[in-house]
Order: structure tokens, then C-alpha cells, then sequence
């Protein structure tokens, strides 16, 4: 008899086939677990749905909960992700998205959403985010400019933070989280990233697909003063973290241009929220399977 549930951390093991059938080997069952983590205080002890087929778990849609500050006002976010279902039991999906739907007065995310998805998103009112990113690769550029202060190291930044980005920073604090805040007159940019191999496809290298070390941001506070210090911020990462470069969002940019920086191969990602006060400019990927999963 088939059956849905939410999703409790105890739920996790029976789960777990079902992530393997994603073939993503490079997401161990460690990144897998942080799905039933409550990282952020906000999850009431679930963390998703499942449906079950007697004591078979044969679907899920995972929910990852927070709380964000913008204009002073606290806003609720459910971020879902990683929607699965085993072909013979498809005509139940939808019932999956219809318990995510149901949670009221919260914005809904999905960052990372799959073809199919998206246009289940669409159908659903959601309003689509572009998400298309940018490789920005160290320059020597900077170095000249004395006036900003980087921190890289974790216990520095937090000694440094206050507030909800305090907050983040230690709801953020996985093996593969990573943090830095630039110190300017201008003002401050804190920034959540994670270090993470990104593949290089074909078209870009002549050995075929390669993986290779990047910081990916999350979250950045203030865009103008990292486009302004982006030079010397990339450069302390990549020798902090061993990475080649940083990948962001080219949306969390806001129309600044960063010469030492090029569009991620690949074209065009989309991803899709549903909200009734906020924008794609208040979206990061703060909270998701983003960070969790260390895509």
C-alpha cells in the first residue's frame, strides 16, 4: 500500500537508495546525510517527504528550511530539492510537490532544478531565476591596493561577524564550507563558499573532461565592494584553498563587470522560486542542497 510521510532523521538509511539512483559519484553518503541535518534551527525534525510503498521508501522530495532578514523583515524559506521517484510509482510525484506547496507564509526555492522540473515549477506559478555563473580567475592586479583587508581564515571571520551573518557563518560549517570577509572603507563583503571540483567539459581542454578545484560562492553581502576587491579576494582564496578560481552567480553581481572573469561553460542555468514579496536579488544559495551536497 502506498503512503507519504514526512521525512525524520532517523528516516535517512531507508532513504538512501534511492539518492544512489542520481549516479552522482562524486556526492558521498556523508554529503547525502546533511539532508536530514537540521543545520539551521528551522527544521521542526523534518526534512522533507517520503513516500513509502509498504516499508519501501519509493519517492522523496527533501525540504531544507531557514530564516532571512531583508528590509528588516524575517522571511521563512523552504528550499526543496533532489526529487525522486522510482518510475512505477511516478503517478504520485506530484503528490510529493502538493506537501512542499502546502506550507504557507514561506518562500519556496529550487536551485538546482532538472529540465522536467522547471517546467512542473512553471506550471506551479513559480517565477524563473537565471543562475548562469561566472569563473573569476586570480589577478595580480590588486595586491597595490592596501586599503581592504581580507580574512580567509574561519575563525577570523566569525571573531569579525555579527548578527544573522554570524549566524550563517556557523550554520555554514561543513568540512567543504568555506568563509571570507573583505574589509574596505567602501564597507564590508562577507561571502559563503564552498571548495568544490567542478568539471571542465571537452570543448574547453584537450584531455576530454577534467575536474577541477574551484571556490563556488553562495552568498555574497555586498556586491559593489567585492567587484571592487574581487582582484585581491580571489587571489587570497585561491592560495587559501588551493583552487584555481571562484565561480559565482553572475545575477548576485548586479551588473558589475569583473575583467579577469568569463562565462561558465555550459550556457544558460535556471532556477526557479515562488514568493510574494521577494525578487531573484534576495535568492542566494545560502541554506540548500547547494552547500549541503557541495555541488
Amino acid at each position: 500500500m502506498v503512503s507519504m510521510c514526512d521525512a525524520r532523521a532517523e528516516d535517512f538509511e531507508k532513504v538512501y537508495p534511492l539518492f544512489l539512483e542520481f549516479n552522482n559519484p562524486y556526492v558521498t553518503k556523508e554529503h547525502w546525510r546533511q539532508l536530514f541535518v537540521d543545520h539551521s534551527g528551522c527544521q521542526d525534525g523534518r526534512f522533507g517527504y517520503i513516500l513509502f510503498d509498504g516499508e519501501d521508501a519509493v519517492g522523496f522530495l527533501g525540504t531544507t528550511f531557514s530564516e532571512r532578514t531583508f528590509g528588516g523583515e524575517k522571511f521563512r524559506f523552504c528550499n526543496m530539492s533532489n526529487w525522486i521517484v522510482k518510475n512505477e510509482y511516478r503517478g504520485h510525484s506530484l503528490g510529493l510537490l502538493a506537501k512542499v506547496m502546502a506550507n504557507k507564509n514561506v518562500t519556496i526555492t529550487n536551485i538546482s532544478p532538472s529540465p522536467q522540473v522547471l517546467k512542473i515549477c512553471q506550471k506551479m506559478g513559480f517565477t524563473l531565476m537565471d543562475t548562469t555563473e561566472r569563473i573569476i580567475l586570480p589577478s595580480l592586479t590588486g595586491p597595490h591596493r592596501r586599503s581592504a583587508k581580507i580574512l580567509t581564515k574561519r575563525g577570523d571571520v566569525e571573531a569579525a561577524l555579527s548578527g544573522e551573518q554570524f549566524k550563517i557563518c556557523r550554520d555554514h560549517s561543513l568540512p567543504w564550507n568555506h568563509h571570507a570577509l573583505i574589509r574596505s572603507p567602501e564597507g564590508e563583503c562577507y561571502l559563503m563558499m564552498n571548495r568544490s571540483e567542478q568539471t571542465i567539459s571537452s570543448e574547453q581542454t584537450i584531455k576530454g573532461n577534467v575536474r577541477v578545484p574551484f571556490a563556488r560562492i553562495h552568498h555574497l553581502s555586498n556586491a559593489d565592494v567585492f567587484a571592487k576587491y574581487a582582484d585581491r579576494l580571489v587571489l587570497a582564496v585561491a592560495a587559501d584553498l588551493k583552487v584555481v578560481g571562484t565561480i559565482v552567480d553572475e545575477r548576485t553581481l548586479r551588473g558589475h563587470k569583473i575583467w579577469h572573469s568569463f562565462p561558465r561553460p555550459g550556457g544558460a542555468r535556471t532556477a526557479a522560486f515562488k514568493s510574494s514579496k521577494l525578487t531573484a536579488l534576495d535568492i542566494d544559495n545560502l541554506y540548500s542542497e547547494m552547500v549541503l551536497l557541495n555541488y
